[in-house]
């Protein structure tokens, strides 16, 4: 096994530790412009030294679909029984992805497409030898269904093998929609337009309608188009997948360089469009300070999203005093790092094509960002920040993806108000890779008070499965000079079904400032290696076992270790659609400075070692009673012990009423202190239709005292445009803050 660095004694702030020697695996010290020449002849060389062969090695031969164009378009009601239908070429030949791959489908699937010049229509008939036992439970909109059974489609409407839109329905109709940037290394789930569905069960299983207007896609500006096209569809009681085209295990279904091609769509009609979408909020709030009750009445409004379609591929969008009370709240966290926590963003504006700013990081490093939207218009301690106005540009022009943002925040209390501008630039290149560059701006009114960063990035694909990624990134701050950069020199992985393996190694300067991202940890060098052996064996109940193990190896920029962890582990797939993992961790850690666990323990500088066993347990999601247990013991946990334990069942009582739990508690008992920390979050969600959604949160944190309630009537009374009513209390026994708002949006399409 990996040796253990050797130890010496050390003095600081008047206490005596241990303190590692410097680390063996540190990276020596590079200048900043020395790595950008490194980068930047790395980059000429995974560009000039690929052969064509391998370049056409990665464009495979694909199944061909075929749309026909129609005059009059059918009617969206889940029964295929008009003339239209009947004289359309039928797509059937699915193959298995799981669980026997390149087998045929065991239940026949049929999809015929048709076209008018405002819309793409999608026929569909998924046969079922056992109608009584197709499972359709979810209601609510962009819900990912993984409780049902499915069919989905995904779009690549520029063909270019990489990105695309991703379109879910189950047997109820409803509706998931995403869209897919990098072959699936990243997914904007929260992407929304406007498309119809429509389905119907019957005697041969369930058949759906689905009508996507052109004007929801981006699309060249060309008379013929020539897309790339999937479809997918999962028999949930059999936990079995199957495609179309890309089957294949060693692929995702999102990864679209495997999909077929859809030829036959000439003299489309994506018309520049105008959407102006203002909104108006009314209610109440209510503040209670030691009994006391102080009242606010709320009246806003303001204008939701401007939307301009500049060229059927690049979209403008323009919003004045933006106002995200329909919001979900974000999750109760028991952090018990001393780092901070990452929370995803959930705005509307700044959700769409998301995925676009995304930059640089891959691999277990996600949570890494150079830019994150939440910086803007919420402060460190997520309280909102009054937005006065944004416009976002985002799309493709002369084969380049461009984003663009900017944003100005109004003052808060002691706060002034900043102005925030992030510009992205991605080029596709060979046929499954991309390079990318990245500028972000923070700016105020007062002298010297901004941020600045510039970042390249690329991520390569050869061999279809090998990935070369690298990225370098710089910060610009008053009064922060010198190591002020980040950088991957290079991430390489090779993924396929069987075998997965990838080391990286990532640099991160004490002085690198991203105030409009989010980072972590900085002064560190951070290595990581991961290796995952994945055997399927010959068996009537296992599908699947992983067999793997990582290290991650942190020194600060003087190569003075400061985390390592290596873990082994083992997982079994159950054809029964559960799942358990077993590990086993090593952890060492080296304090500088103390901190307070939770606010509250003292845990003083000095060395730790510790030894965590985890035990984890999927149930699988086709059952009325589902989700996952967790149970982690960890001995000498900063020289004492914790034990966790995670319960987050899924109950479906109806296709109606669910009930999902997340329940963790931490028991922890150090020299300096014990506390038992007991985390709730349930949500409760009744939905009468597919339009008339409720939510209800409820969260309680022991240690803080503190209980939110949160209550979402969503009435979706035509695509795109709701009436919600919010209910929301957050707050201890010493102050109780209460509102009730009600808010309206209406869109006017020109």
């Amino acid at each position: 096994m990996l040796a253990t660095s050797a130890r010496v004694q050390v003095c600081c702030s008047g206490r005596s530790y241990e303190r590692p020697e410097r680390g063996r695996m540190g990276m020596t010290k590079v200048s900043f412009s020395k790595l950008s020449k490194i980068y930047t002849v790395s980059l000429t060389l995974f560009l000039f030294g690929c052969s064509e062969s391998l370049l056409l090695a990665q464009r495979p031969i694909g199944k061909i679909a075929r749309a026909r164009s129609v005059e009059e378009a059918p009617q969206i009601d889940g029964d295929l029984d008009e003339a239209v239908w009947s004289r359309v070429p039928t797509i059937e030949d699915f193959t298995q992805r799981d669980p026997e791959e390149g087998e045929p489908a065991t239940e026949k699937t049929e999809v015929k497409i048709i076209y008018t010049k405002q819309a793409i229509f999608f026929g569909v008939v998924c046969y079922d030898s056992q109608v009584e036992s197709i499972l359709a439970t979810e209601r609510a909109r962009d819900n990912q269904l993984q409780s049902d059974d499915t069919f989905e489609i995904i779009l690549d409407t520029f063909h270019n093998r990489q990105d695309g839109f991703l379109f879910r329905t189950n047997p109820l109709g409803t509706k998931f929609d995403s869209t897919i940037t990098d072959e699936g290394r990243r997914e904007n789930r929260n992407w929304d337009e406007r498309w119809r569905v429509a389905a119907t069960r019957n005697e041969v299983g369930w058949t759906v309608e689905i009508e996507i207007p052109f004007e929801a896609l981006r699309m060249p500006d060309e008379e013929e188009q020539r897309w790339g096209i999937d479809f997918k569809r999962n028999i949930r009681r059999k936990n079995e997948e199957v495609i179309w085209s890309n089957h294949s295990r060693n692929f995702d279904f999102r990864q679209v360089s495997q999909a077929g091609e859809l030829v036959g769509l000439r003299g489309l009609t994506a018309e520049h469009r105008l959407r102006i979408k203002p909104y108006v909020t009314g209610g109440a709030s209510r503040v209670f300070r030691r009994g006391e009750p102080e009242t606010e009445h709320l009246f806003d409004v303001g204008l939701e999203d401007l939307k301009y379609q500049l060229t059927p591929s690049l979209t403008l969008d323009f919003t004045v005093n933006p106002d995200f009370a329909q919001a979900d709240v974000d999750q109760q966290i028991s952090n018990l790092t001393r780092f901070s926590v990452f929370f995803p963003e959930k705005r509307e504006f700044f959700l769409e094509n998301a995925s676009l700013f995304d930059f640089g990081p891959g691999g277990r490093g996600r949570d890494l960002r150079l830019f994150h939207s939440r910086t803007i218009g919420l402060s460190d301690s997520r309280e909102p920040i009054d937005i006065l106005a944004g416009i976002k540009l985002t799309g493709q022009l002369k084969g380049l993806d461009l984003g663009f943002i900017n944003a100005q925040t109004d003052d808060l209390d002691d706060t002034r108000g900043s102005n925030f501008t992030v510009f992205r630039v991605r080029k596709k290149l060979l046929s499954r890779s991309v390079v990318g560059a990245m500028v972000t701006n923070r700016q105020s009114s007062l002298e010297n008070d901004y941020n600045r960063t510039l970042g390249l990035d690329a991520n390569f694909v050869f061999f279809e499965n090998l990935h070369l990624e690298s990225f370098v990134a710089k910060s610009e701050t008053p009064e922060l000079e010198k190591d002020d950069w980040l950088a991957r020199p290079l991430r390489i992985a090779w993924e396929t079904d069987f075998f997965s393996t990838s080391a990286e190694h990532t640099i991160i300067g004490r002085n690198f400032n991203a105030e409009m991202g989010f980072v972590p940890r900085t002064d560190i060098n951070n290595s990581q290696l991961d290796i995952e052996f994945s055997p399927r064996p010959d068996s009537t109940w296992i599908r699947q076992f992983d067999i793997g193990g990582n290290l991650e190896y942190i020194t600060n920029r003087e190569n003075v270790l400061e985390t390592r962890e290596q873990q082994l582990s083992f997982a079994v797939a159950f054809e029964s659609g559960d799942s358990a993992r077993f590990s086993y961790t090593k952890i060492f850690e080296f304090l500088e400075e103390g901190f307070r666990l939770r606010g509250r323990i003292i845990v003083p500088p000095g060395s730790y070692h510790s030894n965590a066993y985890q035990a984890h347990f999927i149930a699988y999601r086709g059952r009325r009673i589902a989700g996952f247990f967790q149970y982690q013991k960890e001995t000498d946990f900063w020289n004492g012990s914790r034990t966790t334990l995670n319960l987050s069942p899924s109950i479906k009582v109806t296709r109606n009423l669910s009930f999902d739990i997340g329940f963790r508690l931490d028991d922890v008992d150090l020299p300096t202190g014990e506390f038992s920390s007991k985390v709730t979050n349930v949500e409760i969600s009744y939905n009468f239709t597919n339009s008339w959604l409720t939510k209800t949160t409820l969260q309680y944190d022991s240690l803080q005292d503190e209980l939110g309630i949160n209550f979402r009537l969503n009435w979706i009374y035509q695509p795109g445009d709701d009436l919600f009513l919010v209910y929301n209390q957050e707050g201890s026994s010493g102050q109780i803050d209460r509102a009730v708002i009600l808010k309206f949006t209406h869109s006017f399409d020109f």
